[in-house]
């Protein structure tokens, strides 16, 4: 069977599941927290996207052209890092907590944005191996949050 079409339903099912739990389940159980600490949680997911790097080694994603896998395991890796910095910057309350919880949703956002119509291009799915849970069932996760977090980062805040 084509590797492609099963990767799109796996991916399209997960992008709906990780959908589902974020409005119904994670939303509403967060809604009592601190604006900072809602925040925090959307940003949580973009910690595990260094799993990226997995494009980088031979045997979890062969003969993958390096033109696809450096700039995504790069962008993919500065964003965990900045995810990071905004969860401490957020629990600490840093005035600036806001401002990297930004730069991370859209320097993550980005990376996506221009990761995804690559990985089509070149059809990955035909060279992923060990690496396919990533973009199939984690990848959908980090939509999922960066969308949840811009909800938040560009709604009014209550004064």
């Amino acid at each position: 069977m084509n590797p492609a079409f099963i990767f799109l339903i796996q991916f399209f099912w997960f992008l709906i599941v990780w959908s589902t739990i974020a409005k119904l389940l994670v939303s509403p159980a967060i809604q009592r927290l601190e604006e900072n600490d809602r925040l925090t949680v959307w940003m949580i997911p973009q910690m595990f996207r260094v799993l990226g790097t997995g494009l980088l080694v031979q045997n979890l994603a062969p003969d993958l052209p390096h033109s696809f896998s450096l700039p995504t395991a790069i962008g993919d890796s500065l964003t965990a890092v900045l995810a990071l910095i905004s969860i401490i910057a957020l629990r600490k309350k840093w005035p600036s907590a806001r401002a990297f919880a930004m730069v991370c949703t859209i320097v993550g956002s980005v990376d996506l944005a221009v990761a995804l119509p690559h990985a089509a291009a070149i059809k990955v799915a035909n060279y992923l191996t060990g690496q396919w849970y990533v973009p199939a069932a984690i990848l959908p996760l980090m939509v999922v949050s960066h969308v949840m977090a811009m909800g938040m980062l560009f709604r009014r805040r209550k004064q």
